[in-house]
């Protein structure tokens, strides 16, 4: 295969994470980042950037290592990563009010999308389901997806439906003073519909169904741990004592960590 693509795919994503470790320090350990933003929203944003800079980073350069040794749980573990960058940047980008870092929460956005799609390209042109063994149970790892984006379209939609129809504000708009909710958007218009699209897809064992599913795992685990940092970051700066959403996380990142053993354990030449 054409090496050439792997090439543009590791010169980005170094790149990359030299940008993410800037916004991600800046973030953590420079007060004045969020100073104009509402102070639930700071905390949480210092919270997302510890994990980033932390465990995203490190996990960003060795998923590039493996993916060069031609590892293949690698290179899921790469994209779902570059996945989760992607998303977290049109957050930070939309959501978080202007600050120094904008330039730099551009940067690393675009160098996340463009990565993330060659490499989608790239696994697209590997006949990955051929990897797989034709055990792999896609009934109950599809279910699993399904379940998390009903799960969530519930809790979007009761925060969204009765401000539609009482033609107010949700609640984390007119807190944190934004036009809109960017989670809203994501997750309602593009990563949902994804979850459901990629579980139909694998139960019909479709190439981009076993592309996606790991992909879209390895997301939700990093985005649970990030969303745990939060809370944990809302309790140390004394804004919210509210736990129970962290076991919520937790259990989610279990059972994702569950799910892709699974996924992975059926993978044939995984080293």
């Amino acid at each position: 295969m054409n090496n050439r693509p792997l090439k543009i795919i590791t010169f980005l994503s170094l790149i990359l994470t030299v940008s993410l470790a800037v916004v991600s320090y800046s973030g953590a350990f420079v007060p004045t980042t969020y100073e104009r933003d509402a102070p639930s929203m700071a905390a949480q944003g210092i919270g997302q950037d510890m994990v980033d800079l932390f465990l995203v980073v490190p996990l960003l350069l060795f998923s590039l290592f493996l993916v060069h040794r031609k590892n293949r749980v690698a290179y899921f573990i790469f994209a779902g990563t570059l996945f989760y960058i992607l998303y977290s940047f049109v957050i930070y980008s939309l959501g978080v009010h202007f600050n120094r870092l904008f330039l730099w929460y551009c940067l690393t956005l675009g160098l996340s999308l463009y990565a993330f799609l060659l490499t989608v390209i790239r696994l697209n042109q590997m006949e990955v389901e051929s990897w797989f063994n034709s055990k792999l149970p896609v009934k109950i790892i599809g279910g699993y997806l399904i379940f998390v984006a009903v799960l969530f379209y519930l809790l979007w939609l009761k925060d969204v439906v009765p401000a539609i129809l009482n033609n107010t504000i949700p609640q984390t708009v007119r807190d944190y003073n934004l036009l809109v909710n960017p989670v809203h958007v994501l997750d309602l218009s593009i990563v949902l519909p994804g979850f459901l699209i990629t579980a139909i897809l694998l139960f019909k064992k479709h190439r981009l169904g076993f592309i996606f599913t790991p992909i879209a795992l390895v997301f939700i685990l990093i985005l649970t741990i990030a969303l745990i940092g939060m809370v944990v970051m809302l309790r140390v700066k004394g804004i919210s004592d509210e736990t129970s959403v962290a076991g919520i996380f937790i259990v989610l990142a279990i059972i994702s960590i569950l799910f892709l053993s699974i996924f992975f354990k059926y993978l044939r030449g995984a080293n």
